[in-house]
């Protein structure tokens, strides 16, 4: 059988979903990728599905989350269990526990901060945010070197709800947003616009 690898945009893009909201899990001998959006975000987990779609047998599944009493409308996907997931499985997890590797700089491209941003980011008053909340300080650390050393992109670390995030000031936002704007779907640009520029 012959092994299944990924192309350079299915490298790109699953970097930035482990950075965000995807996850790596057991099944079986070997590992695949799970993927979860609110429906509100369809547009990303359908693009998702386009780019992994060599990997997956599965339609798209919408459903309604139950949380807290609520009915929150989801989209989810999964792919065919494969070697290269638990490959990147072992790069990005330490037993359980997503990890951010000590090589992340050589992992990102523009391509894979905009699915890391879709995923996670955050329009602040006047810059943006990364929502890191589940990476260690170090981590956070680690991820705001890497920008700095890829894209020459400056982030600062700030503690939020218990853990950490970073933050890219005003004199850097027009820098990230040149990074990725042309690799962000329309319906989340709204994501890169400060607050304070926002029409009440």
């Amino acid at each position: 059988m012959q092994r299944l690898r990924l192309s350079s945009e299915q490298e790109a893009v699953l970097v930035g979903t482990i950075l965000g909201d995807g996850c790596l899990a057991k099944h079986g001998y070997y590992h695949r990728l799970h993927i979860k959006h609110r429906s509100a975000h369809k547009s990303l987990i359908e693009f998702k599905y386009e780019v992994f779609r060599s990997f997956i047998s599965m339609a798209l599944h919408e459903f309604d989350q139950k949380l807290g009493g609520g009915r929150f409308p989801c989209a989810q996907f999964a792919t065919r269990t494969a070697p290269i997931f638990s490959e990147w499985h072992s790069r990005f997890y330490l037993e359980s526990r997503k990890i951010v590797p000590t090589d992340i700089a050589s992992m990102l491209t523009p391509l894979s901060v905009a699915v890391w941003f879709m995923d996670d980011g955050a329009a602040d008053f006047a810059g943006a945010t990364f929502q890191t909340h589940n990476f260690s300080e170090l981590e956070v650390v680690r991820l705001a070197e890497a920008l700095k050393e890829r894209f020459d992109l400056e982030a600062t670390m700030r503690c939020n709800k218990g853990g950490h995030i970073l933050y890219i000031p005003v004199r850097s936002h027009r820098k990230l947003t040149e990074l990725i704007s042309p690799f962000m779907l329309p319906d989340l640009m709204y994501k890169l616009l400060p607050r304070r520029n926002k029409t009440p």
